[in-house]
């Protein structure tokens, strides 16, 4: 099986789908002159012919429950990625089997909490020290209030010094 690892446009799909019947190559040949995947050039005709242009240009939304229909639907009828295509109008032939593995697994709460894309390889390049800017600032702005109430206190003392100065001196 060749792997291809170019995204092809909707319009050489559809270039190809269109092709098919009207030439005298089988599917495969097609896929392949096209750099389609064969079985997913299978599947994308199959959806073609039911649901038309649609399966390129606006295809099904995908939610959570979408994912428990198409699963579940898959699973009591023991479809082929080909049949699925042709009931749903979805071609994402890697999502399906994930979706059919999790609920044959985890059952339909499975699907619920899966989350759109990729968990990320590398971790955020964020330094460390971004997180602690607050603490610092909290640190240095309590640090400047214990010096302002020091110098406060300070003056205060030597205020009562100077009067105690004064009443001892006034006394003598």
């Amino acid at each position: 099986m060749t792997i291809h690892l170019t995204k092809i446009s909707k319009q050489t799909k559809l270039k190809a789908i269109r092709e098919y019947p009207s030439g005298t190559d089988g599917k495969g040949a097609v896929a392949k002159r096209y750099g389609i995947n064969p079985r997913a050039f299978r599947a994308l005709i199959a959806a073609y012919v039911m649901h038309g242009p649609d399966v390129l240009f606006n295809t099904p939304k995908v939610n959570a429950e979408f994912r428990i229909v198409l699963a579940s639907w898959a699973i009591i009828n023991h479809a082929s990625y080909t049949e699925i295509a042709a009931k749903f109008g979805y071609t994402g032939m890697a999502q399906m089997r994930a979706w059919t593995e999790i609920y044959s697994k985890l059952g339909p709460n499975g699907l619920l909490t899966i989350k759109k894309g990729r968990k990320p390889k590398m971790p955020n390049k964020k330094p460390k020290s971004v997180k602690k800017l607050p603490e610092q600032e909290n640190r240095l702005s309590q640090l400047e209030d214990e010096v302002l109430r020091l110098k406060i206190e300070n003056e205060a003392l030597k205020l009562l010094a100077s009067i105690q100065q004064r009443n001892d001196n006034s006394e003598k």
